[in-house]
C-alpha cells in the first residue's frame, strides 16, 4: 500500500515513491517496505498475480467513486441513476470507476483513442466515445490559441464533443464527470456538465491548475470532488470487494513487459502503443 504519510483519519497525505521525499521507488529488483504497508492477497484467490498487480487504480477508483456518488446524491436523492450519465476522459482509474457507476445503475461512457480500447469498452458494457472525433479539444488556459485557424479548430472539436454528450445524456449533460486530466480539457469538462453535476478527480495528468467562473459554478450547483489515493483502514474492504464481485481487470500475459524492458514500456506508453489500461512489468520470471 503506497502510504508514506497519513493524516489522523488514515487518509493518504503523501504517496510512497511518488511525491513523498526520501522514499525509494519500485524500479528495483529489491527494496525495503514497512510490513504494515503489505496487504495480503486473499488465500485461494480466483484471480492471478498480474490482475492483483493493477490494484492501485481500483483502490483509488473505489474511494473517489464513494465520495462522488454520495455528493451527487445529496442534491439528487430522488433521481433514478439510469436517467443520468457518468462520463470520463479515459484511463485505468476511470475505467474502474465507471464499472462501479454502471453497477450503481448509471449510464456510463468514456473516451478512447484507439480501436482496441473502444472494443474493450464495448466488451465491458461501457459506451466508448472515439477521442479522434474531436482532435483539437485541448485548450491551454495559460496560453490559449489566438490565431483564427486554431480558434476555429478548437470550436469545431468542442461543438462535436458537446453534441456527443447531449446525445448520450438526452440533453441533460454529465451528472458525474471523472476528469483526471486537468487543465487542457477542463474548459470542455465544465461546459459538458449538468446542473447539480459533480466534477470529480484523483489526478492531474495534463496540468494541476484549473480555472472556472465561480458564479457560474454556484448558479449551476456544481460540486467539485478532489481525492487522493484512499484511506488506509479501507484497504482490506476494497480488496475483499474485488475478490467477491469480480471487479478486477483482465490482463493479457503477453502484454506484460520484462524488467529489462521498462524503458521500452515507458516509451511505448508515451507514444500510445500500449493498448492495455493497466500496463505492467514483471520483476521476476516466476
Amino acid at each position: 500500500m503506497p502510504f508514506s504519510k497519513r493524516d489522523r483519519y488514515g487518509y493518504a497525505e503523501l504517496v510512497y515513491a511518488y511525491e513523498a521525499p526520501q522514499t525509494i521507488g519500485l524500479l528495483a529488483k529489491r527494496t525495503k517496505i514497512d510490513s504494515e504497508l503489505l496487504l495480503p492477497i486473499p488465500e485461494d484467490s480466483k484471480y492471478s498475480l498480474p490482475q492483483w498487480a493493477a490494484y492501485a487504480r481500483y483502490f483509488t477508483a473505489w474511494d473517489n467513486w464513494r465520495i462522488a456518488q454520495r455528493c451527487w446524491s445529496t442534491q439528487m436523492e430522488d433521481q433514478d441513476p439510469g436517467d443520468h450519465l457518468v462520463f470520463g476522459w479515459g484511463g485505468g482509474v476511470v475505467l474502474a470507476e465507471l464499472q462501479l457507476a454502471k453497477r450503481a445503475g448509471f449510464r456510463v461512457a468514456m473516451t478512447a483513442g484507439s480501436d482496441a480500447r473502444l472494443a474493450e469498452l464495448d466488451r465491458l458494457g461501457i459506451t466508448g466515445v472515439d477521442r479522434r472525433l474531436f482532435p483539437h479539444l485541448t485548450n491551454d488556459p495559460d496560453n490559449p490559441p489566438n490565431d483564427p485557424a486554431s480558434v476555429a479548430s478548437y470550436r469545431t472539436s468542442e461543438k462535436e464533443f458537446l453534441r456527443t454528450i447531449n446525445a448520450l445524456s438526452n440533453g441533460a449533460g454529465v451528472a458525474i464527470f471523472v476528469d483526471n486530466m486537468g487543465a487542457p480539457l477542463y474548459k470542455a469538462t465544465v461546459k459538458a456538465m449538468a446542473r447539480q453535476g459533480v466534477i470529480t478527480t484523483v489526478g492531474w495528468k495534463q496540468g494541476m491548475r484549473t480555472y472556472n467562473l465561480r458564479a457560474s459554478e454556484c448558479i449551476n450547483r456544481h460540486l467539485h470532488v478532489n481525492t487522493h489515493v484512499w484511506r488506509y483502514d479501507d484497504c482490506a474492504t476494497i480488496r475483499d470487494q474485488q475478490e467477491r464481485t469480480a471487479w478486477i481487470p483482465s490482463i493479457d500475459p503477453a502484454g506484460i513487459y520484462d524488467f529489462d524492458d521498462v524503458e521500452q514500456l515507458a516509451g511505448d506508453y508515451t507514444t500510445g502503443k500500449v493498448e492495455s489500461y493497466f500496463p505492467l512489468y514483471r520483476v521476476n520470471q516466476t
